[in-house]
C-alpha cells in the first residue's frame, strides 16, 4: 500500500498561537500532535512530547499563555505519497520521529504510528508474535514516588510516559505528559478565572521538592488502568487492543502472568520497518 492511502487530514493550529493554546487543543482533540499553519500553509509541527520537554525544561519565567508556539515547533518531515507504508515505517525508525506528512495535489496529509498500527492489524495477521518486537528494558517508577522525582526521571530519560508499579513490582498504571498537562490546566484555571493560563510558578511546582511536586504522588496523577497482552499473542491482536482502547502501549505478561516488558506502537513501527 502507498502511504498516500493512509494519510489523513491533520488538525492545525495558527503559528501565532501560544503554548497554552497548544496544550488546550491537544487535550480537547485527544491527539498527540498539531500541524502549525501560517496564512493557511503548513510551516511546522508540534507534538505532545515537544510541549512536555519544553514545559519542564525551559528557564523562562513567562506563563505559557505568553510563550509563542513557534519557539518550540519542529520542521515538517515530508515523504512522497507513492512510498510504501513499510518504507515510511523505516524512515520513522531511522529518524526517531513519530509522524510524516504527505503533500498530494496541494492537499496535506499526515500519518502517525497509530495509522501504522491500523495498517499492521489489517495486513499482517499471524506474521509476528508480541515477543518478537516487545521492549524488555523500560523505565518505571513506583506509584508512591513524589511527582517531582517522576518528572525528573522522565526528563532524564527523554520519555513522554512512564510505567508505574506497586510495592509488589506489578504495573498499576501509566503516567504521561498528557496527565501532567491536564493537572497544569486545572491549576492554571484555579489561578486565572479566564482559564488555560499557566504561570512559571505552577510549571516549576512540578519539579519542586517543597511545593506540590513533593506533596503529590505518581498515583495521584497517573492513569489508573494498564492493559495487558500475553508474550505469545499475535502482534495483530496487540495492535487491536491498543487501537480499541486508544492507548499507545500494553504491558506484556509471561507464561506465569508476570510482567516481562511492554509492547507499543513504536514496536509495531519497528516490525513494519523490518519488512521494508
Amino acid at each position: 500500500m502507498q502511504v498516500k492511502e493512509l494519510a489523513k487530514k491533520p488538525i492545525g493550529i495558527l503559528k501565532h498561537s501560544t503554548m497554552s493554546d497548544v496544550i488546550k487543543k491537544l487535550l480537547e482533540n485527544h491527539i498527540s500532535r498539531l500541524v502549525v499553519l501560517d496564512s493557511g500553509n503548513p510551516v511546522g509541527i508540534i507534538s505532545q512530547k515537544d510541549v512536555g520537554f519544553f514545559l519542564f525544561n525551559d528557564s523562562t519565567k513567562d506563563g505559557l499563555d505568553k510563550i509563542p508556539l513557534s519557539s518550540v515547533m519542529n520542521n515538517i518531515e515530508y515523504v512522497d505519497g507513492d512510498t510504501t507504508v513499510e518504507k515510511c515505517a523505516k524512515t520513522l525508525v531511522d529518524k526517531k520521529i513519530s509522524s510524516l506528512c504527505v503533500k498530494e495535489n496541494s492537499q496535506l496529509g499526515i500519518f502517525t504510528k497509530t495509522d501504522l498500527a491500523v495498517y499492521y492489524s489489517k495486513n499482517y495477521s499471524k506474521k509476528h508474535k508480541v515477543i518478537d518486537f516487545m521492549t524488555h528494558d523500560y523505565i518505571s517508577t513506583h506509584n508512591a514516588t513524589p511527582l517531582f522525582k517522576v518528572v525528573r526521571k522522565m526528563l532524564e530519560h527523554k520519555i513522554s510516559r512512564i510505567i508505574t508499579k506497586n510495592q509488589s513490582e506489578q504495573p498499576v498504571g501509566i503516567l504521561s505528559f498528557k496527565d501532567l498537562f491536564r493537572i497544569s490546566l486545572e491549576l492554571g484555571s484555579e489561578e486565572d478565572d479566564e482559564g488555560f493560563t499557566l504561570s512559571d510558578q505552577i510549571r516549576r511546582g512540578f519539579l519542586s521538592e517543597k511545593g506540590f511536586g513533593s506533596i503529590s504522588l505518581a498515583k495521584d496523577v497517573m492513569s489508573k488502568e494498564i492493559l495487558t497482552v500475553k508474550f505469545n499473542d499475535d502482534l495483530e491482536n496487540a495492535c487491536k487492543i491498543m487501537l480499541n482502547n486508544n492507548v499507545s502501549g500494553l504491558a506484556v505478561l509471561d507464561g506465569n502472568d508476570g510482567f516481562t516488558g511492554i509492547i507499543s506502537k513504536t514496536d509495531v513501527t519497528r516490525a513494519l520497518s523490518s519488512m521494508s
